[in-house]
């Protein structure tokens, strides 16, 4: 009896130490597993055995939003315009991160060894292949054309670097902010808004659909050219700007190529004869908002909305947290 005894509890010893032997193997496997994996724009699908800590952005919008979501710390470089406060919204922010990239070079990225890329979808496929035959990971994220798409783009970034919180609350705030805006404009009869033309150095803004035409309906305000057949970076003749007859122009804050002074640009269109009939011209109603937040792509894309508001609806409207750029 006794030796039968022995020989169960040996068999349940040895049972024991296999189940403890095979959770073990168990566990080591799930390390190497995958603890999340995305989908980008392209269908490809990223995976990441952690959150990335060595994040390369290629474009302004990430830039922007990837200093709302994580540490300077996990961001090894930004893109080079991320210095220019004309058309960056994080310049003072960049300054604690000491890395910068030029659009496509290739060997410039992989100097960082960075374990994620974040791609634009404007970066060039060829571009993507040839980090992603370097073994780079590689997210590419679709161009945001509406507020409600980069709230969408935000979501994205935010669970691809594994802070899905930061990301809620930032769409949250964006929400918010808009809200408040339309309780200051959102009363004012459709017989009373606004008509607004913006310009910029290569031609007119704002087809219907794009970012600058959801800005306008946010603020409350008619953009003047969205019926209208312009193509892109077309010359605007000034019988179209006589037949728009518009309330505001809205002229350049910044220019990429550092060579258009934007003090010029305001004082061609304020002494253009031809123009003189138009009742921004005669209201002196050319103006300026900052380039960084018009052109956003990121919650900064907000600021430009209080702006146009603002710019729009003075006797409404005001920001003390905003100071809008002057002309000279």
């Amino acid at each position: 009896m006794k030796k039968g005894f022995l020989s169960s509890l040996i068999l349940l010893v040895c049972t024991v130490l296999l189940l403890c032997s095979g959770c073990g193997i168990k566990a080591e496997n799930d390390k190497s597993k995958p603890a999340y994996r995305v989908t980008d724009a392209t269908g490809t699908v990223v995976e990441f055995t952690g959150k990335p800590q060595k994040i390369v952005s290629m474009g302004t919008g990430s830039d922007e939003i990837l200093l709302a979501l994580v540490t300077p710390e996990r961001i090894a470089a930004l893109t080079y315009l991320a210095d220019d406060a004309g058309i960056s919204a994080i310049s003072a922010q960049a300054k604690a991160i000491k890395g910068r990239v030029q659009r496509n070079n290739l060997e410039s990225i992989l100097s960082y060894a960075p374990d994620l890329v974040i791609v634009p979808d404007w970066g060039g496929i060829d571009f993507v292949g040839q980090l992603r035959a370097a073994n780079v990971k590689v997210y590419v994220h679709k161009t945001p054309n509406t507020l409600e798409d980069i709230k969408a783009n935000i979501g994205e970034l935010a669970g691809l670097v594994g802070e899905q919180e930061h990301g809620q609350a930032l769409q949250q705030q964006m929400d918010d902010r808009l809200a408040a805006i339309w309780t200051k404009v959102g009363k004012i009869k459709p017989e009373q808004r606004k008509k607004i033309v913006a310009l910029s150095f290569m031609g007119p803004m704002g087809i219907k659909g794009s970012s600058f035409d959801d800005m306008c309906r946010y603020a409350n305000i008619v953009n003047a050219i969205e019926h209208l057949d312009v193509p892109k970076n077309a010359t605007f003749s000034e019988e179209q700007m006589l037949m728009l007859d518009p309330d505001i122009i809205l002229v350049p804050s910044w220019d990429y190529s550092g060579t258009k002074n934007t003090g010029e640009f305001k004082r061609q269109v304020m002494t253009n004869e031809a123009y003189q009939g138009i009742k921004a011209i005669r209201s002196h109603q050319v103006v300026q908002v900052h380039d960084k937040y018009l052109y956003s792509t990121s919650q900064y894309a907000v600021n430009a909305v209080e702006e146009l508001a603002e710019v729009s609806y003075p006797e409404s409207v005001s920001y003390t947290h905003l100071t809008l750029p002057t002309i000279a």
